[in-house]
C-alpha cells in the first residue's frame, strides 16, 4: 500500500484518532508503524487480540499506561559501563516497574482475553529492583542518607561540622562590634564556603580570609579564621559525599543495565498491550464490529449498514476538525464479489458516490490494520495485497498535469503495480474529456482490470459504462437513491439498479435559473432524451416494485410473529396447566397422608377403649367399639378434606340444579376428580376452577354446576420487600480523573455507613500520584472515615480505609 492510497482514503485521520487514545510511548510507536497485514491468518488474529481488548475495556475498564514513564532512552544508558543515570530517572525506572508489573497482572488474569492474558504472563516480576531504587532515591530525587554506610557516616560529620561551625559563626553575629562592622547579621556561602558580610571600610577588623566583594563594593565576603578550618573539614567531607553518591548511582544504575533486557521486554509487551487497548477504544467510540475474513481465493465482499469514520460527529469532535455536519451519516450497504466482481456505481451528483468508494477502500485498510470497522454484525471483507484509489482532483501545475491527464497517471501505475487480489476504486473514471471518448475509455479500464482478476468499483455519469454494468455477466450495476418529488439525495445504494445523473434537475433544485434549465433541456439529443425518458420510467417501475417487495416482506414478518406469540402462548398455557395439576396432585398426596395419620389415631384411640372395657361383656363391648372407630375415622377424614372443599367421596353431593348454569362467582364440581371449586373464568370450551388456593382450567364438560355462593377466600399478602443490596469491599479508580472519582468514592462511604461494612479499599495506581493526593484529602476530615492507610498489598496503589463504628 502506497502513501497516496493512505492519504487519499484519509486513514492517517484514523491513526490520529488511535494516537489519542494511546498513553505510553511504545503504544504511539506501535500506531506509527501500523500497517496492512497480508495473510488471512494475520488479519484474523490481529482482530481477534482487539476483540480481546474490547472484553477487557468492558471487564477491568480503560488502564493507566499513560503513567508510564518513558524508558527509551534510559537503557540504552543503563548498558554503558561505568556511566550513572541521574536519581530522577532512577525513579522513572521504578515507577515504570510499579505500573508496568501491575497492569500486566492484572491483565494475565482475565480469562475472557486468553490471547492478551498470555502477552501479559510473560512480564517478569521486578518489583525486588523497584524496592531497591525506592529504598536508595527519596521522592525528592535525592539519594537516601541509608543508601551505604559510608554515606550515612559521611553525613553524620557533616552534620556535626556544620552545626560547629554555625556556632562559631553566630558568635561573631552576636559580638559586641557586630553591628558596627557587618553589612548584615547573617552567615552566607561563597564558594561553598560559609562567610560573614563585612562591610568595605572596616577591611581587616575581622581576620579572615577574604572571598571576594559585593556588586556594588560596599561588602566584603570575609571567611574568619576560626572558621577556616572547619570549612576545609567540611568542603573535603562534601567531596567525599559526592563520590559516594556517584558510586551508589552507578551501581543502581548497573543493577538496572543488568535487568535491561526484561525491561525492554515489558516496555515492548505494554506498549502491544497500549495499542490493542487504543484499537478496542476506537472500536467503542464508532460502535464497529469485527467483520468476518475471506478465505484465500474468495474475493467476496459484502459491508452491511457501513459507515465513514469522518461523518461520525463524535469522532470528529475528538479529533479537533470542523463539523460538516451534527446528523449521523446514512449506513449504506455494498456488495461486491460473490460471482460479480465488478460494481459500477452510478446515480445523482452528491448523491453519496465518493464517499461510498472512501468507505469501502477505508474499511477494507482497517480490518487488515487489526481494527474493528464501523459496519454491522456478519460484514465480510477479503484481505488484498493491493489496494488502489483514484479519487478526486490530482492537477499540479508544477507538475503539467491536468485533471484528465493527472487521472489517467494514477491508472497508469496501477497497471504497472497489479497484484491480484487487488482492490481498484475508481471514481468518475473517464471524465474530464470528451464524453464519448471518456466513456469508452472508461470502460475498458475498468473491463482491464477485470479481465486481470482485480475487484473493481467504480462510479460514473457515462451511459456506456451504465449499459456495460448491466449487459456483461460478472458486473454488477448500482445507483444512489433520490426524492423523487424534491429531487434531493436520499444517500440510500439500491443494487441492481442503474441510475440517473439528473443533471437538469440538480441544476434547478440548486437555484439555477428556470430559463437555462428550459434551454438545455431543448438542446438535449433526441436519442439521450429517449434513453433517459425510458431510463426514467424504468427507475419508477423499480421503485413501485420495492415498494411492493418491502410491503409483502412487513406483511409476512407480521404473520410469522403472529404464528410465533400464539405458539409461545400455547406453549405458555400447556406449561401452566401441567404445573396446575401437578401442585394439585401434589396437594390431594398431601390431604390423603394427613387422613391416614388422622385415621390411625383414630383407630389407636378405639383400641385404646376396647382395652378399658375388657370388663364389660365382649358383644356390647365390641359394638359399641367398632361404632365409636368408625365414627373417629369419618371425622378425622372430614376434618382433613372438608375445610378445604374436597370432601366429595363420603359427603354427601350437593345437589346440582340441572337449569343451573356455569357462571363466574359460582361453584361446580369435576366429575373425574370429585372436588369443588369456584368458577374463575369462561373461556370458550374452558373453564377456569379455583380449588383450594390453585387454578385449573378444566374442560367445560367435565363440570357440574352447583347452587350456592362461592365461600370466601383468604386474603393473600403482598411479597416482603428487598433487601438493600450488599455494599462493594473496594473501588477502583484507575482511569479516572480526580471529578470523575471523588463522588463515587462519597457514594461508597455513605452507602457503607448504612451497612455493617468496617473497611473500604480505594484503588487509585499509582503516576504522578494527583489521584492519591486528592483521595486523601478528601478522606482527611470525612465524616464516615475513622482512618486510613496506604495499603501494603498495593505497594502505594491502595489506600484501606476504616469506617467508624
Amino acid at each position: 500500500m502506497n502513501a497516496n492510497t493512505f492519504r487519499t482514503l484519509e486513514f492517517e485521520t484514523v491513526r490520529a484518532l488511535l494516537l489519542s487514545h494511546t498513553g505510553s510511548a511504545a503504544g504511539r510507536d506501535r500506531v506509527r508503524t501500523l500497517s496492512p497485514l497480508s495473510t488471512p491468518a494475520e488479519v484474523r488474529e490481529a482482530l481477534e487480540k482487539t476483540t480481546e481488548g474490547v472484553r477487557l475495556l468492558r471487564g477491568l475498564g480503560r488502564q493507566p499506561y499513560h503513567d508510564l514513564p518513558d524508558l527509551t532512552d534510559l537503557l540504552p544508558a543503563a548498558r554503558v559501563e561505568g556511566a550513572h543515570l541521574e536519581p530522577a530517572a532512577l525513579l522513572d525506572v521504578a515507577s515504570f516497574v510499579e505500573g508496568g508489573c501491575e497492569i500486566a497482572q492484572r491483565v494475565a488474569r482475565v480469562e475472557s482475553a486468553p490471547g492478551l492474558a498470555r502477552d501479559a504472563s510473560v512480564v517478569p516480576d521486578m518489583t525486588d529492583l523497584a524496592v531497591l531504587l525506592r529504598r536508595a532515591i527519596l521522592p525528592t530525587g535525592e539519594v537516601a542518607d541509608d543508601a551505604s554506610p559510608k554515606l550515612q557516616e559521611t553525613r553524620r560529620a557533616l552534620t556535626r561540622l556544620r552545626a560547629q561551625l554555625q556556632s562559631v559563626m553566630e558568635g561573631f553575629l552576636r559580638g559586641k562590634d557586630a553591628d558596627r562592622l557587618l553589612q548584615d547579621k547573617l552567615v552566607t556561602t561563597r564558594n561553598d564556603r560559609y562567610v560573614l558580610l563585612l562591610k568595605a571600610e572596616h577591611r581587616g577588623q575581622i581576620p579572615g580570609i577574604i572571598h571576594g566583594g559585593s556588586g556594588s563594593g560596599a561588602s566584603l565576603f570575609v571567611e574568619p579564621m576560626p572558621a577556616v578550618e572547619l570549612n576545609n573539614d567540611i568542603v573535603s567531607l562534601q567531596e567525599e559525599e559526592r563520590a559516594e553518591v556517584v558510586r551508589i548511582l552507578r551501581d543502581l544504575t548497573s543493577r538496572v543495565g543488568a535487568r535491561s533486557r526484561d525491561l525492554a521486554r515489558t516496555v515492548e509487551v505494554l506498549g502491544e498491550l497500549d495499542a490493542v487497548q487504543a484499537r478496542a477504544l476506537c472500536a467503542r467510540d464508532m460502535n464497529a464490529v469485527c467483520p468476518v475474513i475471506a478465505d484465500k481465493g474468495h474475493l467476496d465482499l459484502d459491508l452491511r449498514d457501513a459507515r465513514h469514520p469522518l461523518l461520525m460527529p463524535v469522532l470528529v469532535e475528538r479529533l479537533g476538525l470542523q463539523r460538516r455536519t451534527t446528523r449521523e451519516p446514512v449506513p449504506v450497504s455494498i456488495t461486491v464479489g460473490f460471482g460479480k466482481p465488478v460494481l459500477v456505481i452510478s446515480g445523482p451528483n452528491t448523491g453519496g458516490k465518493t464517499v461510498a468508494l472512501k468507505t469501502v477502500g477505508l474499511l477494507a485498510l482497517m480490518a487488515q490494520c487489526g481494527l474493528h470497522v464501523p459496519a454491522a454484525e456478519g460484514s465480510v471483507l477479503p484481505v488484498f495485497k493491493r489496494v488502489f484509489a483514484d479519487i478526486g482532483d490530482e492537477q499540479s501545475i508544477a507538475a503539467n498535469l491536468s485533471t484528465f491527464s493527472a487521472h489517467l497517471a494514477g491508472i497508469v501505475e496501477m497497471t504497472r503495480d497489479l497484484q491480484t487480489p487487488a482492490l481498484v476504486l475508481l471514481d468518475e473514471v473517464g471524465a474530464g474529456t470528451d464524453p464519448a471518448e471518456g466513456g469508452a475509455l472508461g470502460t475498458a479500464v475498468v473491463d482491464h482490470f477485470r479481465v486481470r482478476g482485480a475487484m473493481v468499483v467504480a462510479t460514473t455519469h457515462h451511459g456506456l459504462l451504465k449499459a456495460y454494468a448491466q449487459s456483461t455477466p460478472d458486473v454488477a450495476c448500482a445507483s444512489f437513491g433520490y426524492d423523487p418529488a424534491t429531487y434531493e439525495p436520499t444517500y440510500r445504494l439500491a443494487l441492481g439498479v442503474a441510475g440517473r445523473s439528473l443533471a437538469l434537475e440538480m441544476a434547478e433544485r440548486l437555484g439555477l435559473e428556470p430559463s437555462v434549465v428550459a434551454d438545455a433541456r431543448t438542446r438535449l439529443d433526441r436519442k439521450d432524451a429517449q434513453a433517459e425518458a425510458l431510463l426514467k420510467q424504468l427507475e419508477t417501475e423499480q421503485a413501485r416494485l420495492r415498494h411492493d417487495q418491502a410491503r409483502l416482506a412487513h406483511e409476512q414478518s407480521e404473520l410469522h410473529d403472529e404464528r410465533v406469540r400464539q405458539r409461545d402462548v400455547e406453549q405458555a398455557m400447556a406449561v401452566r396447566r401441567r404445573k396446575e395439576i401437578e401442585s394439585f396432585h401434589k396437594e390431594l398426596d398431601r390431604r390423603a397422608e394427613l387422613l391416614a395419620r388422622q385415621a390411625a389415631d383414630a383407630i389407636a384411640a378405639a383400641v385404646r377403649k376396647l382395652e378399658e372395657q375388657a370388663a364389660r361383656p365382649a358383644r356390647t363391648a365390641a359394638a359399641r367399639a367398632r361404632s365409636e372407630a368408625v365414627t373417629a375415622i369419618r371425622e378425622a377424614r372430614s376434618e382433613a378434606l372438608a375445610p378445604q372443599g374436597l370432601d366429595g367421596a363420603e359427603a354427601a353431593p350437593e345437589p346440582a340444579a340441572a337449569e343451573t348454569p356455569l357462571a363466574v362467582g359460582g361453584r361446580a364440581r369435576v366429575r373425574s376428580l370429585g372436588v369443588v371449586g369456584d368458577v374463575m373464568a369462561l373461556a370458550g370450551d374452558d373453564v377456569e376452577l379455583a380449588v383450594s388456593g390453585k387454578r385449573l382450567r378444566v374442560p367445560r364438560a367435565e363440570l357440574i354446576a352447583l347452587a350456592g355462593a362461592a365461600p370466601k377466600t383468604a386474603r393473600v399478602e403482598g411479597p416482603a420487600k428487598g433487601m438493600r443490596p450488599a455494599v462493594p469491599a473496594e473501588i477502583n479508580l484507575v482511569g479516572l480523573t480526580v471529578d470523575e472519582a471523588l463522588p463515587r468514592v462519597d457514594k461508597l462511604l455513605d452507602d457503607a455507613a448504612l451497612s455493617d461494612r468496617k473497611e473500604l479499599r480505594v484503588i487509585h495506581g499509582f503516576g504522578a500520584g494527583r489521584l492519591r493526593k486528592a483521595v486523601a484529602q478528601f478522606l482527611d476530615g470525612h465524616p464516615h472515615v475513622a482512618s486510613f492507610r496506604v495499603g501494603a498489598e498495593g505497594r502505594g496503589g491502595v489506600t484501606v480505609v476504616e469506617l467508624k463504628e
